[in-house]
């Protein structure tokens, strides 16, 4: 018999099989199997069965705590979509509602399709086609001049590609110049349109906006859409606490956030990963609102809560529906409330 620190064994009952002893043990019956070969004499090898084996090798009660916790990780690996993007992992079309919540404002919702498309490139990265579509605010289409040209605007550049690692998370735009010669092509049809010195001012400020690539990239990244709906792959997969910049307010700047990760696995068809997050960052909630860094005192603090629930199929592995809530604290009291549901 080979060396072992400790060695305990278990007489095979008639009737019993690998599978069974090991269940009895709370481990799997590969480990079990794995850990007897280890340490029996070679006569005594386990095959396929334990047909002819009197005695089975167990592990220590430390050596079983560790199986079990490599099984539960196993385990959720299995329900967790993969740690790289795959062209699988987006449904073609979602339902996108957001609401808005703000003290002494008018609540209201925002509810819009969202269609993706991925295609692989050379590097094994991802060109992402976003397009957005169809939007409502409280139920009804927009009736304002404004909302009209914005959404007019929007879409004579649509749909929008972007840049992404195999690791998930869009990284940068993918064919900058196209999106401003769609908009220049499409500028005269949108002019016999909206007519006016306040349209004309809003055609040149969207121009510009457009050929600045940083500041374009910044309005796509800051949004809670692409926050959501283009996580690193592995955010699915952290055992341990984690920081990342997340951007709580549309077009301002990021704040630090303290994440954990939490799994739902009992419904038999899907994955619920929740992803929870707080942050107690130095500064003032007038300035994140403002989107501009002011000059605070040393107590002035920007309080965030937020939660990512991110619901995944179990065999396909692909992203069925995304929630997220973020609210912003002041004095302890909720100030604002920013909620995306997409289905």
């Amino acid at each position: 018999m080979k060396s072992s620190t400790y060695i305990q064994t278990h007489i095979v009952q008639k009737g019993e099989t690998l599978e069974s002893v090991a269940d009895q043990l709370g481990i799997s019956a590969e480990a079990l199997k794995r850990y007897h070969n280890t340490y029996c004499d070679l006569k005594n090898l386990i095959g396929k069965d334990i047909g002819g084996i009197y005695e089975i090798m167990i592990p220590p009660p430390e050596e079983i705590a560790e199986f079990k916790e490599t099984q539960k990780h196993t385990e959720i690996s299995k329900n967790l979509p993969s740690l790289y993007l795959t062209k699988s992992f987006y449904a073609s079309n979602y339902q996108a509602i957001e609401s808005f919540e703000q003290l002494g404002k008018e609540h209201f919702t925002i509810d819009y399709s969202v269609f993706v498309h991925l295609r692989e490139t050379a590097d094994k990265g991802f060109v992402v086609e976003v397009e957005t579509s169809d939007f409502k605010k409280n139920g009804q289409s927009s009736d304002d001049k404004i909302s009209s040209l914005s959404l007019a605007c929007m879409e004579s550049i649509s749909p929008i590609a972007f840049t992404s690692p195999a690791q998930g998370k869009i990284t940068g735009l993918y064919d900058h110049k196209t999106i401003i010669k769609r908009f220049e092509t499409q500028r005269s049809y949108l002019e016999n349109l909206f007519i006016g010195k306040t349209s004309q001012a809003y055609f040149n400020k969207f121009h510009s906006n457009l050929i600045d690539e940083k500041y374009l990239l910044k309005k796509f990244h800051s949004a809670l859409l692409y926050q959501v709906l283009f996580p690193e792959m592995d955010w699915f997969h952290r055992k341990k606490e984690w920081e990342e910049n997340f951007y709580l307010v549309s077009g301002s700047f990021p704040v630090k956030v303290r994440f954990h990760t939490e799994y739902d696995f009992e419904n038999p068809n899907d994955t619920r990963i929740v992803i929870k997050g707080k942050t107690e960052e130095s500064g003032s909630l007038e300035g994140l609102l403002r989107k501009i860094k002011l000059e605070t005192l040393p107590e002035e603090k920007t309080i965030g809560e937020i939660e990512l629930c991110y619901t995944i199929d179990k065999k396909n592995k692909q992203l069925q529906k995304a929630e997220v809530s973020i609210v912003l604290l002041s004095e302890e009291i909720p100030y604002l409330k920013h909620r995306l549901f997409l289905q």
